[in-house]
């Protein structure tokens, strides 16, 4: 049987974040039905090995030998990535994250490969580059298919692309696959992570803490992730008079060591794509507390089964509710025992159907 030939194009493979981490999964899923071969185009590789598990059958590159960034060296990156699409005799090409198709575009063009365009940031959103709004619009017309994370934001696509040649479609990333664990009702840790940036809106997240824990000095709250604003946040925190009892821990390559011992897990987040932390605490039958943000939270939480969906930004209703929590172990297990609610759809099964069927419709 003839092998359909992917090539999923990132960033940097190397880093460790969401983005790479369900990239290595997503590849592994298709490599594993034995129909697809599979490589990973870097732009960039700046952190040594990959920090995910891969297949060794899948491959990988990079396009730059040093890490190299500019607007000067597009033509120089379409260049190796026509090459490269080329070499690897590549059928399908897939961006993660859309700002990269400024690039594959005219590697689509010159070479007729498929180009999907898979991206991880809800519409409305610009991290860090202005290109975004570009790229979005560029592929409405040249991608063979558009793949947001939530349905939301596929909505989102319809509504903004002035151009709509692209197919749109939403393909969740799927959950961890691991075994459901207990829920622990005598925890007294409340565990939030991510990087330590204003997306991620920890600055909230101290001020809602502010209303739980003084009134609570039996409990903990601790946020695990690295960023920029570690210093600025440990110093709010001072501030507040919460240092004993909530903890900037840093990065941590065990998540599920701190889940399994935790009593709930809340999220503050401005804006989102599909939180895969909200998914993760999920196997560990946490009760969730977010913000009702764009995009994802009211996909993974059904308000007041398994969880709590905040208006955006209200510290005070977040901080009420989670009040309830702390001293309400019945409410907890309550949310616990529903934690399987609305699971279906990011089920490995699932996930890899759409992927699967996505392919082969366009490869036809």
């Amino acid at each position: 049987m003839t092998k359909t030939n992917v090539a999923f194009f990132i960033n940097d493979i190397t880093s460790s974040g969401g983005t790479e981490r369900v990239t290595c999964l997503i590849s592994n899923i298709l490599q594993s039905t034995n129909s697809y071969s599979i490589v990973i185009i870097s732009l960039n590789e700046a952190h040594g090995d990959i920090k995910f598990p891969l297949q060794e059958q899948v491959r990988t590159t990079k396009i730059n030998k040093t890490p190299q960034n500019g607007i000067y060296r597009f033509p120089i990156v379409c260049a190796r990535l026509a090459h490269l699409v080329r070499q690897y005799k590549v059928d399908v090409l897939i961006d993660v994250d859309g700002i990269l198709d400024l690039y594959s575009i005219p590697v689509k063009i010159l070479t007729r490969v498929k180009l999907i365009s898979w991206e991880h940031f809800n519409y409305h959103q610009n991290p860090d580059v202005p290109y975004r709004k570009l790229s979005r619009q560029l592929a409405g017309i040249f991608a063979t298919a558009i793949v947001t994370l939530t349905k939301q934001d596929a909505q989102n696509y319809e509504q903004n692309l002035k151009f709509k040649r692209a197919k749109i479609l939403t393909i969740p990333n799927p959950m961890a696959q691991q075994e459901q664990h207990d829920y622990h009702p005598e925890s007294q840790t409340i565990v939030s992570a991510g990087r330590l940036t204003y997306q991620k809106g920890f600055d909230m997240l101290i001020d809602v803490a502010a209303q739980v824990l003084p009134q609570h000095p039996g409990w903990q709250w601790v946020v695990l992730g690295e960023g920029e604003d570690h210093e600025e946040l440990v110093e709010k925190t001072n501030e507040r008079g919460l240092g004993t009892q909530l903890h900037f821990l840093g990065r941590t390559d065990n998540l599920g060591s701190y889940l399994e011992q935790a009593a709930l897990f809340v999220m503050t987040s401005r804006f989102e794509g599909l939180p895969m932390v909200l998914l993760e605490a999920k196997t560990y039958c946490l009760p969730l507390v977010s913000f009702d943000c764009e995009t994802g939270p009211r996909e993974i939480i059904q308000n007041r089964a398994n969880g709590y969906l905040i208006p955006c930004f209200d510290t005070n209703t977040m901080a009420n509710q989670i009040n309830i929590l702390v001293e309400s172990s019945a409410i907890r297990m309550d949310l616990a025992k529903n934690t399987e609610e609305g699971n279906t759809n990011f089920q490995t099964c699932s996930v890899q159907s759409k992927w699967v069927q996505l392919l082969t419709s366009i490869n036809q």
